[in-house]
């Protein structure tokens, strides 16, 4: 009697958004009757499966940037993070009590391990109901799809693989806006592994200007910090805005005015698509309304003002539960990603010129415990936040930075934490979606990313003859879900993938 057909199911990329589509692909598979056998090989780059560039720093002093109980990593058990911390309470050290609550925002090498935990779990799960599971350290750089529909996937060393379907969990690209300084020691090109600034930030009194001053460039700062560095880190930034900070435990708040049914009304009644400026008008009149006043909204700009004195502000409103755009848009978690996909293509672009940055500022705010770190570096003068600058040159000795005013500033490394590419044709370290899109297996979305169906995750092309054996999860779909960042909502979409998935295996 011959060995039964296995359909074989490749994600590439082992970090929390692959391991949670393997994760549910097990324990699907486990509780479905009448499906095929299948096998899983699950490719990564990096020397571990699981924690990804996210999550494995090895740095404590980078937290989660999210609350510890909406980090779970199974659909609909979003405490089970803060489970699985309080039962393994005693292996994980005294030292993080304070941290093992929901409210809690716990190193992120923590949840890696927990990632790492769940991975080999469920892998032994999968062995033991005759699912198999390998693990390939390999960077996939190319794919090509046979005349049988199978995929032939190419990893740098040569070597090739053959899958039915393909799950594109790249990850986060780097962002790739200083091309040109690339082959510089002195130049970064991404925080990520925070290892490498170690490594090539050696002299503790440095200048170093780090691009961006959002949550990432906050991790490049500690990742010095914490290890001993004593000279001026520069925050350089087209707005020069630090992020806000999150209040020790979040406060309800029942929208009144910014609501999916009056939004459904608008379009209703003006028989029109949705517009950024009708989202601006509804958050106003919201915060408006909540405080019983009208609001100089000019006056709440945050541009060119002294970063030290907002950060002050923004930790009092913190401790205070006073800042109302804030708690709108925390209120917002659960159906930001229905109003976003109400928005169409052109408004998408405009929501990036427009507000984007002033929606992540208070969206993607910092725990109190950086937000105070943060207040004492610019306190001491060891931080300085320099907005409007963009252009940065090399003269043979160090970096000039330049601003829009006309004034420079010098820098002994620079560190690239601008964020990353949002463009597929800009994502050029990963030379995998390059080839995808080069070959027509996936499309450009112009907002961002590529082209999916959503309800499925499945990739979408103008070639509607035949169904693509790819799906993908997180930053490739950037453009289509905005909120691929947020490590809860890419576990929902897990779900989707893999029930679409399931059921095309089933008999």
């Amino acid at each position: 009697m011959g060995t039964q057909y296995k359909t074989t199911i490749a994600i590439v990329g082992a970090g929390a958004s692959g391991v949670a589509c393997l994760i549910q692909l097990v324990i699907k598979h486990i509780v479905s009757a009448k499906i095929d056998p299948i096998s899983i090989i699950l490719f990564e780059k990096r020397n571990e499966f699981g924690p990804g560039l996210a999550y494995g720093t090895g740095q404590e002093g980078h937290l989660l940037n999210t609350r510890a109980g909406l980090m779970g990593i199974f659909p609909d058990e979003p405490l089970h993070f803060v489970q699985w911390m309080q039962s393994h309470q005693q292996s994980l050290g005294n030292r993080l009590d304070q941290h093992i609550h929901p409210n809690a925002y716990p190193p992120r090498m923590r949840y890696g391990e927990y990632v790492q935990a769940m991975l080999n779990y469920y892998q032994q799960e999968a062995g033991r109901h005759g699912i198999t599971v390998k693990k390939e350290r390999a960077e996939i750089i190319d794919a090509e799809i046979t005349g049988d529909q199978k995929v032939i996937l190419v990893a740098s060393g040569c070597n090739r693989y053959i899958a039915d379907y393909v799950i594109l969990a790249t990850g986060n690209p780097r962002s790739n806006n200083f091309t040109h300084l690339e082959n510089l020691h002195a130049y970064i090109p991404s925080p990520w592994p925070a290892g490498r600034i170690l490594t090539t930030v050696t002299d503790k009194y440095a200048r170093v200007g780090i691009v961006g001053s959002s949550l990432t460039a906050i991790d490049a700062m500690i990742t010095l910090v914490e290890n001993g560095h004593k000279g001026t880190i520069s925050f350089f930034s087209l707005e020069g805005l630090l992020p806000r900070v999150q209040p020790p435990i979040e406060a309800p708040y029942e929208r009144k005015i910014l609501t999916l049914s009056n939004i459904r009304k608008l379009i209703r009644e003006t028989q029109r698509p949705l517009r950024v400026k009708d989202l601006i008008r509804f958050l106003r009149a919201e915060a408006e309304q909540h405080l019983q006043q009208q609001v100089n909204w000019k006056a709440e700009e945050r541009r060119g003002k002294d970063p030290l004195k907002l950060l002050t502000k923004d930790i009092q409103d913190a401790l205070g539960g006073h800042s109302i755009v804030q708690r709108i848009l925390y209120s917002l978690r659960y159906e930001s990603y229905p109003i976003w996909k109400m928005l169409p293509a052109d408004q998408k672009l405009l929501f990036g010129k427009w507000i984007k940055t002033d929606v992540d500022i208070n969206w993607h705010a910092i725990p109190m415990e950086n937000g105070i770190k943060l207040k004492q570096m610019l306190e001491s003068g060891q931080l300085l936040v320099i907005g409007h600058s963009d252009d940065i040159e090399w003269n043979g000795n160090h970096f000039i930075l330049k601003t829009n005013d006309g004034k420079s500033y010098r820098a002994d490394f620079v560190i690239n934490a601008s964020g990353p590419a949002t463009s597929l044709q800009q994502m050029d370290d990963l030379p995998l979606l390059q080839q995808l899109l080069k070959r027509g297996y996936i499309e450009e979305y112009g907002p961002g990313g590529l082209m999916a169906d959503l309800n499925t995750m499945r990739i979408l092309t103008q070639d509607v003859t035949s169904h693509s054996p790819f799906y993908a999860i997180g930053h490739p779909l950037i453009g289509l879900q905005h909120d691929v960042n947020a490590l809860w909502f890419n576990v929902t979409q897990a779900d989707k993938l893999t029930d679409d998935l399931i059921q095309r295996l089933s008999r």
